[in-house]
């Protein structure tokens, strides 16, 4: 029968220690002993009250405390440790993924966070595939990150139509937006198509291996800008092909002496003669580049056709066998006489022998180009006159006869 303080020591909580002072018989729960018939049962939990009264403070020993221990000292038991119950993965606005844990107690965290635009980076690499201008590509992908900005978890079809629609792709892809404007009015055309970048790039490349292989002028249909229209008009690169051919077999059946002119005169090549017949509008402005640091200041398109109009009267010289140099063949086209140009030279053709043996015989110098400066009224003109009808006096006085030379043989190539 427990005494009277026993029993106390048994109501606040330590009624198996009550038990085991009587009976010390060691029970085996694995510990060690230090001495006979003891068991280490490792450090006890206790409760520290302060020496001023108050509640006390629980300390967790290395097993549980007793049933009612809590309760006999009147302090209220710890919480039960906090346990995970389950975790989310959410995202939120900007690709940015947040891993949440949730705890039995009721709280949360943030035990994770990363960047997921994968759909975004999808989109973009159809771009960097399609071999794009890394700068557009950088265009891109801040309206990509647009996207993200305003969308918590967006589509890669959501991120390409709004990429389709954006002003960098219009720009870039210029010719799409007319073909869809095109089909859009109903005056869509047989080919008509949009095309995917890829297929929009590998044309343009088309177009330009085509023009390199036929060794066309520098900045010649070289930009994206110059390829344009020609995919707008759904112009295959069978077909562009078929028209640079085109016009280099025109300027091959044209004229040798006009071909050579336009050489001998302006330094133009045949791929630049090629340029402008495909294209003046075009090649225009490369040919003017060209010129600006020479002499002949091509500078419009009037200057190109006159370019061409004096290549064209030094191919009636050069028919005739005839040396015409560029400043002649200009001042006749200037004066709007290209149109009598090639009878005046083949007069002064046939009248070559004459005059080179006239100025030989009288020591003046006198060839065709005389002849011509003074049927056509050109520069020189007056003083070549003069002459030549000096030396017809001349040869009339001595032979007594009409002069190859004289007035009458000249009177229907004069412009009086």
């Amino acid at each position: 029968m427990p005494n009277h303080y026993e029993q106390e020591f048994r109501d606040l909580g330590f009624g198996s220690i009550m038990d085991f002072l009587r009976d010390p018989t060691p029970i085996d729960l694995g510990g060690s002993t230090t001495e006979p018939g003891f068991v280490d049962y490792g450090q006890a939990p206790s409760i520290t009250f302060p020496a001023g009264g108050g509640p006390g403070t629980f300390t967790p020993g290395d097993y549980d405390p007793p049933p009612g221990f809590f309760q006999a000292n009147n302090v209220p038991p710890p919480a039960p440790p906090r346990t995970l119950t389950s975790t989310q993965t959410k995202r939120t606005y900007g690709g940015v993924v947040q891993v949440i844990a949730y705890y039995s107690d009721g709280s949360q965290e943030v035990i994770d966070s990363y960047t997921d635009k994968s759909a975004g980076e999808d989109a973009a690499a159809i771009f960097r595939n399609a071999g794009l201008d890394p700068a557009f590509v950088d265009r891109l992908l801040s309206t990509i990150d647009q996207v993200y900005a305003a969308n918590i978890d967006p589509s890669e079809g959501q991120i390409l139509n709004t990429i389709y629609n954006s002003d960098a792709y219009k720009q870039r892809f210029k010719a799409n937006e007319a073909i869809r404007q095109r089909i859009a009015d109903g005056q869509g055309r047989p080919g008509d198509r949009m095309l995917s970048p890829k297929e929009y790039i590998d044309l343009e490349n088309t177009y330009r291996t085509t023009l390199q292989q036929r060794s066309m002028p520098e900045g010649f249909y070289d930009s994206p800008d110059d390829f344009t229209n020609l995919i707008a008009n759904s112009i295959s690169a069978t077909e562009f092909a078929s028209r640079v051919d085109t016009a280099a077999s025109a300027l091959n059946q044209a004229d040798p002496s006009v071909v050579s002119s336009l050489q001998n005169f302006y330094n133009l090549t045949k791929s630049d003669l090629v340029a402008y017949l495909l294209d003046p509008t075009r090649a225009e402005p490369i040919l003017n580049a060209r010129a600006s640091q020479s002499p002949f200041g091509l500078n419009s398109a009037d200057e190109l056709q006159r370019i061409y109009s004096t290549s064209e009267v030094g191919g009636m010289a050069g028919r005739q066998g005839l040396g015409v140099g560029r400043e002649m063949a200009e001042e006749i086209v200037d004066l709007g006489k290209a149109d009598r140009a090639d009878e005046a030279f083949q007069f002064a053709g046939a009248a070559e022998p004459d005059l080179q043996r006239l100025g030989s015989l009288y020591g003046e110098p006198l060839d065709f180009k005389d002849l011509v400066k003074e049927s056509l009224n050109l520069t020189g003109g007056v003083e070549s006159g003069r002459r030549r009808r000096k030396f017809a006096s001349r040869e009339r006085a001595a032979f007594s006869a009409e002069s190859a030379l004289d007035s009458s043989s000249l009177r229907r190539m004069q412009d009086v």
